[in-house]
């Protein structure tokens, strides 16, 4: 049987997407539950969130902060007391 193009070519045919899927540290059985279930996907990884604190605890004054934005968008720590679990995208190149 002869394969059909997608038409899809270039940069973004490249993309690989996997999902990561963050359990809070005070539900284990749920990673326990949640790894088990998804070990055979590839393209999902779950992990327990290894956190303890927010990486720029320092209290620093906005001129020596050089950050232009803040790189994460969403609220994963929010998330994560309010669900005890989050989903991110990654996408990597496959270059």
């Amino acid at each position: 049987m002869p394969q059909h193009s997608t038409g899809h070519s270039g940069p973004e045919s490249q993309a690989v997407r996997r999902h990561l899927l963050i359990i809070a540290r005070r539900d284990p059985l749920m990673y326990e539950t949640m790894r088990q279930s998804f070990a055979g996907h590839t393209d999902i990884e779950v992990v327990l969130d290894r956190r303890r604190r927010e990486r720029r605890w320092q209290a620093i004054p906005i001129e020596v902060n050089r950050r232009a934005r803040e790189r994460r968008i969403l609220d994963i720590d929010a998330l994560l007391r309010r669900l005890t679990w989050v989903i991110v995208e990654q996408t990597t190149d496959d270059a």
